[in-house]
């Protein structure tokens, strides 16, 4: 395992083999990790690191691909995305090792992707392959490597359960139930729509009391370039107070506006958090989704406000993603539908007349 050498700053790889002991230095713990995996393989099949020409074979392991694409994706997206591919890494790399990452074929990936879908669902196996995808379209463009064992296997299909919307009672109680900071947290998922990890990336600098604006900042863009979108924030409506109080009782100087109290920095997930919150207050469990959906959905059934104002609150950029989040149905249907309630209303008429003239 690499260490930190404290005298020169660096991290030092260590490979033992018998008697002899190998080391280098290098600016990062990954690279030390790739070096000490590499320098294992070459010491215990040298033969495979000769072609028949007395060359060099040129080749990366997967551990040494996992870490690149991880550093790659840590800065790319977002850390639901970054932790999806961790995952996956993580569990191949228990089952293939220091492989090759040339010699990664499709059988294997078939192999990871079946488990999964037998032990959780075809969704897993879809995810998974999405990912594995992009890891080996990212090595192909990266390091050149020649081949991609995902791109022949098909998706699996999905079966997707129609996700649960509470009522407005049910979130009324559980932001009852909060206290504290998790009620002005809730507040503002309620009041802005935004994405969960849009108020968990929330700093004070997005927030302008004096100009009365903020801004959400978001990846869900072209080529994932993070963007931001600004919003009034009107003095003495409901959000402005509620994050006046989050600003008069901060945590000390940090630079967040919510922060973990067990560690001094931004929340990340809270996984168990809404479900704790729910069974508190005694409704059905639902997550911090509910209320980017609930507030339009509100908007849309009781007030009538236009898909086009809900899809700039939304920040989609299609039209078409707002229709299928709300899951609107399409009143010309029911238009529809009554002319055909008036053809069978005429014809019975017509039936009844006839009828009564036989009589």
């Amino acid at each position: 395992m690499p260490y930190f050498d404290q005298k020169r700053k660096r991290w030092k790889g260590v490979v033992k083999r018998g008697s002899q002991r190998y080391t280098s230095i290098f600016k990062t713990k990954t690279e030390a990790k790739c070096w000490e995996v590499q320098k294992l393989q070459e010491l215990e099949n040298p033969e495979d690191l000769e072609s028949p020409r007395g060359e060099t074979k040129i080749g990366m392991d997967f551990l040494r691909a996992c870490n690149e694409y991880l550093d790659f994706s840590k800065l790319k997206f977002s850390s639901t995305t970054y932790g999806e591919k961790k995952k996956l890494c993580r569990a191949l790399l228990k089952k293939w090792g220091k492989v090759n990452v040339d010699d990664v074929t499709p059988s294997m990936v078939l192999q990871h992707l079946g488990e999964r879908a037998r032990k959780v669902s075809g969704n897993t196996w879809n995810r998974d392959r999405k990912n594995l995808l992009a890891m080996f379209n990212w090595l192909r463009k990266i390091h050149g490597i020649t081949h991609n064992p995902v791109v022949n296997i098909d998706r699996m299909s999905e079966e997707r359960k129609p996700e649960y919307l509470p009522s407005g009672e049910d979130i009324d109680r559980v932001m009852m139930a909060a206290s504290g900071q998790d009620r002005v947290m809730l507040k503002c998922y309620y009041y802005t729509f935004a994405r969960r990890s849009e108020i968990f990336d929330w700093t004070w600098e997005d927030i302008n009391f004096e100009k009365e604006w903020y801004r959400l900042w978001t990846r869900k863009r072209l080529h994932g370039d993070r963007e931001a979108d600004y919003f009034p924030l009107p003095k003495g409506s409901e959000l402005f107070e509620t994050l006046m109080w989050q600003w008069n009782n901060r945590n000390g100087n940090s630079p967040c506006v919510f922060t973990n109290p067990e560690t001094g920095k931004k929340f990340t997930h809270r996984n168990l958090f809404m479900k704790g919150l729910c069974k508190r207050a005694g409704v059905k469990a639902f997550g911090f989704k509910a209320f980017r959906k609930f507030g339009p959905s509100v908007l849309n059934d009781i007030h009538k406000v236009s898909i086009k104002k809900l899809q700039r609150l939304l920040r989609h950029k299609a039209q078409t993603t707002t229709e299928i989040y709300l899951k609107k149905i399409d009143d010309d249907l029911s238009v529809g539908l009554r002319l055909l309630e008036k053809r069978d209303t005429h014809r019975d008429t017509q039936e009844k007349t006839e009828r009564v003239t036989n009589l």
